[in-house]
């Protein structure tokens, strides 16, 4: 295994395309742990796809293909039979084999700080059946074992197993297509090609993420070719990127939605002065007041410059569960105005909005439209905009009232966001892990549950719009805003491909 050198300064950066084959990729968000199980995150998951493979994996429009698991069967309606791929070695030379299999999905269930363990609670036991076969049994029939699959990166039970998080957060050993050279977080990081790589050996000899948070330093660094892919290409900077005769332009329709939380649990929340001292957000006409007073049309044309579509629900239509029949009912600053006077709270209220402000495009300018927006049905508000690390170890604590925010249900299934983020907050089951609002109703909770055994695809689908109606429409417990539109930029010197998943996989790149 190759020492993880923090802090080294990449020799990679002063080398071109052509010499010494050096992918140089600048990112608008960096990895937030080397632990491929400590955070569902899409920045995250995107950067440790180069390190990790898992046992089923995803092309560019999200359809499933094999992976680490070559083939399987479902002999029964709750027994999967995988035949693991053979001659497949880890980053330090250790053999992959059930055994690796088995440890993993142990670890990314019971581990407590795992941000996936939503993504495996239907499964009841993995067991080893021969070196390269593993047995997976469901709690019940589980429509969506193989896409829940890819969220799980296989670890080499050998290195790991007895060393502490520290040391596995810091000592990424994977079996995927490249191995950690250094991180040093906050600025880049640096991998080496496997040449091992059952896949075969990735065109570039090193790939350097760059972590360029500033836009006007990733826009500056595209064109100066001192990389040779960006993401999140600025809203305000597209023509000039489209105009330049050394790049190509991307615009790729995303599953992410923007969307606000809101404390519905609390009596008293710590960021919001009502007149009563009460939580002013338990009440689901407070919450509907919101939405109506929130101007997303002109957040989509004037903030995001058209580069969003304006969102009614939680999934866009590329996601299985999208409900075309839920549509979002117009600005209406009177209506939302005569909701809060209803509602207890005529000359509104005071409340801080928490909004990362380097995670989404134009976060902190949403943040800031949505508190405009706000402010002329009464209710006063104080924008909070800090940097990822902060804001999603501070939402995660709870220590937040109201907060914007992303999720893309990567799986290309409505279950993500309603697992992760409706159903009611479970630490042992993981439902719920990424519900900071604390939302809770028991009917959603068990049509979530139910749509997870149904096998018939239209009626599962039912189960899951109605899960969603209830949640979205009368419960109201988030504010969608629009679905992210993701927008790269490339060196002609390359052949780049998006991906529906946003990731930036340096595979596929030649």
């Amino acid at each position: 295994m190759k020492k993880i050198i923090m802090g080294l300064a990449a020799v990679a950066l002063l080398c071109s395309v052509g010499n010494a084959k050096t992918l140089k990729v600048g990112l608008a968000s960096g990895a937030l742990s080397m632990d491929p199980y400590a955070h569902n995150e899409t920045a995250t998951n995107s950067i440790l796809s180069n390190l990790f493979d898992s046992l089923i994996a995803f092309d560019k429009d999200i359809n499933t293909h094999p992976a680490l698991a070559v083939s399987w069967t479902n002999p029964e309606p709750t027994v999967w039979l995988m035949k693991l791929r053979k001659g497949v070695s880890f980053h330090n030379g250790s053999k992959f084999n059930a055994d690796d299999v088995v440890f993993s999905f142990n670890r990314v269930k019971t581990w407590n700080k795992s941000g996936f363990k939503g993504k495996v609670s239907a499964i009841d036991s993995v067991e080893k059946i021969d070196e390269y076969t593993v047995k997976f049994v469901t709690k019940k029939p589980y429509p969506v074992f193989l896409r829940k699959l890819t969220y799980v990166n296989i670890l080499d039970k050998e290195s790991l197993e007895g060393k502490d998080d520290q040391w596995i957060g810091l000592n990424p050993i994977g079996t995927g297509p490249y191995s950690l050279t250094s991180w040093s977080k906050g600025d880049h990081i640096t991998m080496d090609v496997n040449k091992n790589h059952w896949r075969g050996v990735a065109k570039f000899d090193k790939v350097v993420f760059r972590l360029l948070t500033n836009n006007a330093t990733r826009v500056a660094a595209i064109l100066s070719n001192e990389v040779h892919i960006i993401n999140r290409v600025p809203v305000v900077d597209v023509n000039r990127v489209k105009n330049s005769d050394k790049l190509n332009f991307f615009v790729q329709p995303g599953l992410r939605l923007i969307y606000l939380q809101m404390d519905q649990d609390r009596d008293s929340s710590p960021f919001i002065k009502s007149h009563d001292g009460k939580n002013p957000l338990k009440d689901v006409r407070v919450r509907k007041a919101i939405y109506y007073g929130i101007n997303e049309e002109a957040i989509a044309k004037y903030v995001m410059k058209g580069f969003a579509q304006p969102a009614a629900q939680l999934s866009p239509p590329a996601v299985f569960g999208n409900d075309p029949s839920i549509k979002r009912p117009a600005f209406n600053p009177e209506k939302a105005k005569a909701l809060l006077a209803e509602a207890g709270y005529p000359d509104g209220f005071e409340i801080q909005l928490d909004s990362p402000n380097n995670r989404y495009i134009n976060d902190a300018q949403i943040a800031q439209a949505v508190a405009s927006s706000l402010a002329k049905i009464g209710i006063k508000v104080k924008v909070n905009a800090t940097p990822k690390s902060t804001f999603f170890k501070e939402t995660g604590k709870l220590n937040t009232s109201f907060f914007l925010i992303g999720w893309a249900s990567s799986d290309g299934d409505a279950s993500s966001i309603l697992d992760g983020c409706v159903h009611t907050y479970n630490a042992e089951t993981g439902y719920g892990r990424y519900n900071r609002g604390r939302y809770s109703n028991t009917k959603v909770d068990a049509l979530i549950e139910k749509s997870a055994g149904i096998m018939d695809p239209a009626e599962r689908l039912k189960v899951l719009q109605e899960a969603q109606k209830i949640a979205i429409v009368d419960d109201q417990n988030f504010i969608p805003l629009h679905y992210q539109v993701d927008i790269y930029a490339s060196s002609k010197d390359i052949k780049f491909e998006t991906r529906t998943d946003s990731r930036i996989w340096a595979f596929d790149i030649k």
